[in-house]
């Protein structure tokens, strides 16, 4: 969705010297025009000095100290939307009260790398969908305000001879030119380049792992000499595997059940030596004749106890001859037991020999089973060479995403043939000379032109007018009004002047407004007039400062005529 901005109106005002200036800005053209020094400049600055930007604020210094506010009205377009804003600023604070009536505060914006002036370019960042990253030897950051408005701005001094320079300290960030027409031409933005760099990289890494293991495997002799051993015996050692391992499933029941055997002869013997000492004792333990095994007293002899006695006696014999017969099973069952157990070890082991010996192709089980340990690390790495295969692909259609060097390099030709066409057919317009070297016509080329003067004057207007043509062919890129200052310099005279005029009359662009400045001493041949109606067809609103005729007449005498205005802003600037 394109996004534009619109400029209804400026307010100016020093609440110092209740001294203000006031202009409206319409559609299409709007020409700014004066005597040299009357503050055509200032006006412009003030424009950029109301969004934030603090880059020109050392040329603003004389009209700062008169305490001034700067308040524009303006309209952003979005899609069929139509969104007020109102940017104040004074001093280092800018106050924006948006479409809800919402009043957004800045404060200490005067310094770029302050954190209300970060804060604000994020605000602007998001006014305007605007998310140019650019490279610095700190890394990648947000690219400075500045680059919101640099493609719609020719400076008064050097945005007439260099390109990309309106604004200053953009320079040192690495390829700027190149992510900086990438951007607005939307052919690639660093943050893309720097995940597809990321997703190479990762490609790279995943592609050097997946050939050291098939080197691994392909150069290691061990390995290769395994797979054959396996090959040739996996049948015959998978026959000796199943037949050993039910033979050891065996034996490991026979021996939990000589442990259990054991365990029950070992208790048959204790009791039978418990029982036994038993009887012994109980024949010195007579009714009326024995003492009592732990006192000197002489065991009772009723016939109770006479009875009883001689019964637990006839208990302890039965009780030895059962545990004697228990003990005889129990042993029985042990040595047979351990019998079958020692049987099926020396079978376990016999077979294990006659299956060693076998072999194939002088190829043994032996070898096989020393070897198997080579068979998992070959397995291990064929596994570990499907994942990052896998990997590898993933990676690979993620790629796919992102444009290639060669589709790059294939929309920079497509984009430098569109601005070819454009900057050649001004030229022409123009009357500048033709242009054989690439380096001086082709978009990613160009640093500088091989003209001085006016012929240079020219070439930047022809390049600026050109570039932004090429910015109406996309509906992502915002758009700003396009602001020349000072489009006539000192050495052009007056058959280039109308030359430029019909130029611009004739190619502004129309989805946007176009505000350019114009020195014009209504005491010495002035043209302003002329241009209105021959040139411009009365269809350019025409803006005086200091009625022509004055220096350093921005501001004039309050009239109390935007008195109501000037209230307004106030009311804004003091809610809190």
């Amino acid at each position: 969705m394109k996004i534009t901005l619109e400029i209804k109106d400026i307010l100016v005002y020093s609440e110092l010297n209740d001294k203000y200036f006031f202009t409206t800005f319409r559609d299409k053209l709007n020409v700014i025009y004066g005597k040299n020094t009357a503050g055509k400049s200032t006006l412009i600055q003030l424009i950029l000095f109301s969004f934030g930007i603090n880059d020109n604020k050392i040329k603003l210094t004389e009209i700062l100290t008169e305490e001034i506010f700067v308040r524009l009205n303006c309209i952003i377009h979005k899609g069929t939307e139509k969104q007020e804003f109102i940017f104040i600023r004074q001093d280092e604070t800018l106050i924006i009260k948006d479409n809800n009536s919402k009043i957004i505060r800045f404060n200490g914006i005067g310094s770029d790398n302050s954190a209300e002036h970060i804060k604000l370019k994020k605000y602007f960042n998001k006014l305007f969908n605007f998310n140019l990253l650019l490279e610095s030897n700190s890394g990648i950051s947000e690219a400075p305000m500045e680059t919101i408005f640099l493609p719609y701005y020719v400076s008064q001094d050097v945005g007439w001879v260099y390109l990309r320079k309106s604004f200053s300290n953009l320079t040192f960030y690495k390829n700027f030119k190149e992510d900086f027409l990438d951007y607005y031409l939307g052919i690639e933005n660093i943050i893309d380049r720097e995940e597809k760099k990321k997703i190479e990289k990762e490609i790279n890494s995943l592609q050097k792992q997946i050939k050291f293991f098939k080197n691994v495997e392909r150069e290691n002799e061990e390995l290769e000499v395994s797979k054959i051993i396996n090959s040739s015996l996996s049948g015959k050692a998978n026959e000796l595997i199943e037949s050993i391992s039910s033979k050891k499933d065996e034996l490991l029941i026979l021996e939990k059940d000589y442990v259990n055997l054991s365990n029950k002869l070992t208790f048959y013997n204790q009791r039978h030596s418990v029982v036994s000492k038993v009887k012994r004792n109980h024949k010195n333990q007579t009714p009326g004749e024995d003492s009592c095994p732990t006192c000197t007293q002489i065991l009772p002899n009723n016939i109770e106890q006479v009875y009883e006695h001689f019964q637990e006696e006839n208990d302890t014999i039965t009780m030895l001859s059962e545990l004697k017969s228990k003990i005889k099973t129990a042993q029985s069952k042990v040595n047979s037991t351990n019998q079958k157990i020692e049987v099926l070890r020396k079978s376990i082991n016999s077979e294990y020999k006659t299956f060693n010996k076998y072999s194939e192709s002088e190829v043994t089980l032996e070898n096989w089973i020393n070897n198997k340990a080579n068979i998992q690390l070959f397995e291990n790495l064929l596994k570990q060479i499907g994942a990052l295969t896998i990997e590898l692909d993933t990676e690979k259609e993620k790629l796919k995403e992102y444009k290639t060097d060669d589709d790059i390099f294939f929309e920079r030709a497509k984009k430098n043939k569109i601005f070819k066409t454009e900057y050649f057919k001004n030229n022409v317009a123009l009357g500048i000379p033709s242009l054989e070297e690439e380096r001086f016509y082709k978009l990613y080329d160009i640093s500088s032109f091989p003209f001085q003067g006016v012929e240079l004057h020219l070439a930047v207007l022809s390049y600026h007018f050109a570039f932004n043509k090429l910015l109406t062919q996309s509906d992502t890129i915002h758009r700003l009004p396009f602001i020349l200052d000072s489009i006539f310099n000192e050495d052009i005279e007056a058959g280039n002047k109308i030359n430029i005029l019909n130029f611009i009359n004739s190619n502004f662009p129309t989805d946007t407004q176009t505000i350019l400045s114009i020195a014009d001493d209504k005491n010495v041949k002035s043209q302003i007039e002329s241009y209105k109606t021959d040139i411009f067809k009365d269809n350019a609103h025409m803006i005086c400062i200091g009625n022509g005729t004055e220096k350093k007449a921005l501001l004039k005498d309050n009239d109390n005529k935007y008195a109501e205005l000037i209230a307004d802003t106030y009311i804004i600037i003091e809610t809190i």
